[in-house]
């Protein structure tokens, strides 16, 4: 059964995913929320006949440092425009050898050493005068990653297919210290957007998945060049047309699968955790 009728995907992409081009008939459209302006205007098209929306996290430019993300009107403008589901790609540094930089992970988990973002919707402002004690297990839509999963490997990408990123603050790279305290949690990438992204979408009841490229080893290896920008960019316009070639391919898939059971599932997740009786107000659950 097609689930054409509730499914709209929204992309969220890093440098080379900004490219309205991967879209059919893109149409701009500049949206404003209660929460202020995205990162830059929504480009909604079709893939292969199915409507998506593609939004720069950092602007086309590639102006905005990670932390001054309003990540918050990035999901909610995706959620006001319809979108059931969200797609990112991040950029990552390897903490592990055996993910080699070019490699694609569909990351399960993280663990969050951001200090000054904003990650509730639910902030007890006159919009949201609650508290959301939302779950984040499973913190990414285990439905969603199956596919992504199945995809890259039909299509022969090199594929993790779980991975926890440790998002921290930034702009700056970790220490060498730093790098090896990741890796003595057991992580595997370390990156800086994943949160609150993640955070949020959950609260919006949306299917969210991302892809983790990685980009270099990050500061923990003896051996090899450190992370810098350049080896970054390198690595990543190397390799950015896997995650394009594995977006569109994945795009009619998500849509040939029915998602009435999870999205419903991912609303009632929300509001079991909001800690108010005026549940009614909280509007960023029902936008449609």
């Amino acid at each position: 059964m097609s689930s054409d009728r509730n499914c709209k995907i929204g992309i969220i992409g890093g440098s080379g995913l900004n490219n309205p081009k991967i879209l059919e008939n893109a149409v701009e459209k500049d949206i404003t929320t209660p929460y202020g302006k995205p990162s830059d205007v929504l480009i909604e098209g079709t893939i292969g006949g199915k409507p998506c929306v593609l939004l720069a996290r950092h602007g086309r430019q590639h102006n905005i440092n990670p932390s001054n993300v309003n990540y918050r009107a990035n999901i909610y403008a995706l959620k006001k425009v319809g979108c059931t589901h969200v797609i990112v790609s991040t950029a990552t540094g390897s903490l592990k050898e055996e993910i080699v930089p070019g490699d694609l992970v569909v990351v399960d988990s993280f663990i969050d050493r951001t200090q000054h973002r904003v990650q509730t919707f639910f902030d007890g402002s006159e919009l949201n005068p609650s508290v959301c004690h939302v779950p984040m297990e499973p913190a990414f839509c285990n439905k969603t990653r199956k596919i992504l999963i199945e995809t890259a490997q039909e299509l022969g990408f090199k594929c993790h297919p779980s991975g926890t990123a440790v998002t921290i603050e930034g702009p700056r790279f970790s220490s060498r210290a730093e790098s090896n305290l990741f890796r003595s949690w057991d992580a595997h990438l370390v990156n800086m957007t994943l949160v609150p992204e993640v955070v949020l979408a959950k609260e919006a009841g949306l299917c969210y998945a991302a892809v983790a490229m990685a980009t270099d080893y990050d500061s923990w290896r003896d051996k090899g060049e450190k992370v810098n920008v350049a080896s970054v960019l390198k690595i990543f316009r190397e390799n950015v047309e896997k995650i394009t070639t594995l977006f569109t391919a994945v795009i009619p898939k998500i849509h040939d699968a029915n998602w009435t059971e999870e999205i419903k599932e991912a609303k009632a997740c929300v509001l079991s955790s909001i800690m108010s009786s005026n549940k009614e107000l909280n509007d960023i659950i029902n936008l449609s």
